[in-house]
């Protein structure tokens, strides 16, 4: 019996999630993701025309387990926008401590991907510029005297602090990320 076409589809996706993220989206061959899949290569077209399309499927899997998770932690704390702000940073910070994080998918895609054309790029650097603006609205309401330089500070932050784990692992300057953020802030809200 074979599998349902919506699961042969999650099925190459998750596949091709873990071996973009892990060994690198440019170094996955399809032929590697048929094989690690189960699935012909006429199924994976089927789903995916292109490697690129493939790739874009990836990406926004990714972006929308980022923004739940970020969600769920900014409810926790609905009605204090500082509170939320520290949240923010706390799921990075839980986010950098999983075992084989490998670092930032979108930074790691910007990497890869350095055309400024290519649809991964751009979707890569629409994640960061919706980081920005996230940051920036719960600094508005947290009513922050200059919230536009205390989201872009917290974006320097949470972007250095992400692309260091690969680097140090999840210790070293990457355990500066929460206590600088609070620092920064509580100056900012003046707390």
């Amino acid at each position: 019996m074979s599998a349902a076409p919506s699961s042969a589809r999650q099925r190459i996706l998750d596949v091709a999630a873990d071996l973009f993220y892990h060994q690198g989206i440019r170094a996955i061959g399809v032929d590697t993701i048929v094989e690690q899949s189960g699935v012909g290569k006429a199924t994976l077209y089927r789903h995916f025309p292109t490697k690129d399309d493939l790739i874009a499927a990836y990406l926004n899997e990714k972006e929308q387990a980022y923004w739940q998770r970020y969600d769920e932690a900014l409810q926790q704390h609905e009605g204090s926008p500082r509170e939320q702000l520290l949240a923010f940073v706390d799921t990075v910070v839980a986010r950098m401590m999983e075992p084989n994080y490998r670092g930032c998918t979108f930074l790691n895609a910007l990497a890869e991907f350095s055309d400024q054309e290519h649809a991964a790029h751009r979707q890569a650097v629409a994640q960061k510029q919706a980081l920005r603006e996230r940051l920036l609205q719960l600094s508005q309401q947290a009513g922050a005297p200059d919230p536009e330089q205390l989201a872009d500070q917290l974006v320097l932050l949470i972007n250095g602090a992400l692309a260091s784990v690969p680097i140090f692992g999840a210790t070293g300057p990457t355990l500066q990320l929460k206590p600088l953020a609070t620092r920064l802030i509580d100056q900012q809200l003046q707390k």
